[in-house]
């Protein structure tokens, strides 16, 4: 949900991709799980473990003021600025400012929907390493954690909530844009932005865990 440009398939390709990854995942979490549960696993080893209702919300501030929040900001603003999108909001400090508080503005829909509907849920959204080896598995698993998210059985299914976070944000934030920026077309085109930065960070958060913070594979001890 940074950048307004033209994704007219992402949606379909949402539609085809998801099931089919759900079910791998599912598939590759049940043997994840299985594997944990034989003696050759170490007992000093780390099962999933729910999020509770303080680490959710800690979650939720971080997503909200992060510094990964407004590096993503920021960068949106500044080829938003280039590519002079909306041209209504022209060039200069004051386009800048207009553009930077638009997606700082979606970004707050998308995470306060994300977390309100993770919690009914019980969704959790958070990125966990793979675990596996070479380069087309993890970034295959990668790009299907987009569209997932974990439950409190540790099995992963589509995540409803951070679907309906980019969904309301693209929708909603077409309230204060200028004409240019304001139609159906431009919300899908936003959606589709949002879900593509999402994946790109995930695949950064995959093989630059220590960089990007995420969390150590399900079955391993924490990397301190």
């Amino acid at each position: 949900m940074l950048i307004e440009n033209k994704f007219p398939v992402a949606g379909l390709l949402i539609v085809i991709l998801t099931p089919g990854l759900t079910a791998q995942t599912n598939r590759s979490d049940s043997t994840a799980n299985r594997a944990a549960k034989t003696p050759s696993v170490p007992a000093a080893t780390a099962a999933y473990v729910p999020l509770n209702q303080k680490e959710r919300f800690d979650s939720y501030v971080h997503h909200m003021f992060g510094p990964e929040t407004i590096f993503r900001t920021s960068a949106g603003a500044g080829i938003n600025q280039l590519m002079n999108t909306p041209s209504e909001w022209k060039q200069g400090a004051s386009g800048y400012g207009l553009r930077w508080s638009s997606i700082y503005g979606e970004h707050v829909i998308h995470s306060t929907v994300m977390y309100g509907t993770s919690v009914a849920l019980h969704e959790d959204n958070r990125y966990f390493q793979s675990g596996l080896t070479g380069f087309g598995p993890r970034l295959k698993y990668a790009l299907a954690s987009t569209f997932l998210a974990r439950h409190e059985n540790g099995t992963r299914h589509l995540s409803v909530s951070r679907m309906s976070g980019f969904v309301t944000a693209a929708a909603i934030s077409r309230l204060w844009q200028p004409p240019s920026t304001s139609h159906f077309e431009n919300a899908a085109d936003s959606f589709g932005v949002g879900i593509g930065v999402e994946a790109g960070f995930n695949v950064a958060r995959e093989f630059f865990p220590r960089l990007f913070h995420s969390q150590p594979p399900i079955g391993t001890a924490p990397v301190h």
